[in-house]
């Protein structure tokens, strides 16, 4: 494939989409990007179609919203932006991927980031938003500069990530969302992100079951690994291991909005973490006031980890729906600080929760571990030295 230099970000779309379009008629092959800067809106990725970006090759998303169509939404009450755009899409397409040394750029540039209120009123295409999708792959690309979530896939299934490096600084410019995805391995890759680096949603109440993280660097001012807080489906038999976690939150489970979460583990981990609760299983509802219960989680375990920071484990159901069998295994933290003193803040996972303000103020409680309406924990040789090494270990309500 030859593309001009000269060609103006309309053309280019226009003519990468056609290649894209001749391939998947034909059966299917491999787009390959050349060296140099090309500027595109959006590409809509079909079944049996590889992007490769080579060496050399940067495809820039454009700034222009006349450049994109809407391909999703969202419900504002839960989530940040209604109008989805992305640079790259794909919807019921089977065996489509995105490969090659060169860079996947959002265009949100680290020099023009704008502040978190100002961001919520900007137009912001998402890297890539694949929907209804099977058999996806992306490996050794480097992603760069997303003013959204990165890469969203929605009720997507058998998903590889593999070897790609991630480097985004905007307002919820989340690293990877798997939204009601099935069978998905994320693997070999380094996370830098605005905002939760790998976080796996129900936006619409799909499941989101069989998912594996492993042997990634994931850093961010915010969730490293999460679960929810758009949780209106169940979320099953996922585990994250052999990580590093660099961030606010290292492992953080939140369910809002109904749904269930279990068979849950995190094993293998390094939490480097500077925040009060690194370690969050949280199953309180979005509003207090609404009378919808947040959901149940069960049969949750962290195990065999390292921890350095000043945090401690916050975890709290409802009084009526207690949290089950949650174990705390071989844990070894390094605590950097004392007790924050009075007043604690409770986590709350999303800035559109509504806490009881009447509700009890467990976070004043000095113990390391709060385990607040929990059914079957158990503490299982968890070690603390440092700074406050000898602070008391466990509080149960």
């Amino acid at each position: 494939m030859t593309l001009s230099p000269q060609s103006t970000p309309s053309e280019l779309t226009l003519e990468l989409q056609a290649h894209i379009n001749r391939l998947s008629e034909s059966g299917g092959g491999r787009l390959e990007v050349p060296p140099g800067l090309w500027v595109c809106g959006a590409l809509e990725l079909k079944s049996g179609v590889e992007l490769y970006l080579g060496q050399g090759a940067h495809l820039r998303a454009s700034d222009d919203p006349e450049h994109y169509l809407p391909v999703g939404g969202n419900d504002l009450a839960v989530t940040a932006n209604d109008r989805l755009c992305a640079m790259l899409w794909a919807r019921e397409a089977e065996n489509i991927a995105v490969s090659g040394p060169g860079i996947l750029d959002g265009g949100g540039d680290a020099d023009s980031c704008p502040d978190w209120k100002t961001a919520q009123g900007m137009f912001r295409p998402a890297v890539a938003y694949f929907e209804d999708c099977r058999d996806i792959r992306i490996e050794d690309t480097r992603i760069v500069n997303s003013k959204w979530w990165t890469l969203h896939l929605r009720r997507c299934q058998d998903i590889r990530i593999r070897n790609i490096t991630m480097d985004n600084t905007w307002p919820n410019s989340d690293g990877i969302d798997p939204d009601g995805c099935r069978d998905l391995i994320i693997s070999d890759s380094r996370l830098r992100c605005g905002d939760d680096c790998i976080v796996i949603k129900s936006t619409k109440g799909d499941a989101s079951e069989n998912a594996v993280i492993t042997n990634c660097l994931l850093e961010t001012p915010k969730a490293c690994f999460k679960l929810g807080t758009e949780s209106f489906g169940d979320f099953r038999n996922i585990l994250l291991s052999n990580c590093v976690l660099r961030g606010d939150v290292g492992f953080g489970l939140y369910l809002k909005d109904g749904g269930c979460m279990e068979n849950i583990r995190g094993m293998n981990l390094i939490f480097d973490t500077a925040s009060e609760w690194p370690v969050l299983i949280d199953a309180m509802a979005r509003d207090y006031q609404s009378g919808k219960p947040a959901g149940v989680i069960r049969n949750v375990c962290l195990s065999d980890c390292t921890l350095k920071g000043p945090g401690r484990v916050w975890i709290e159901g409802p009084e009526d729906q207690p949290l089950e069998t949650i174990t705390l295994r071989n844990l070894d933290w390094d605590v950097t600080a004392p007790v924050s003193q009075p007043p604690a803040t409770k986590p709350t996972g999303s800035a559109r929760t509504r806490i009881d303000p009447d509700r009890p103020k467990y976070e004043d409680q000095p113990e390391h571990i709060l385990a607040i309406h929990t059914r079957g924990l158990r503490v299982e040789n968890v070690h603390l030295h440092g700074c406050d090494g000898d602070r008391p270990l466990l509080y149960t309500s």
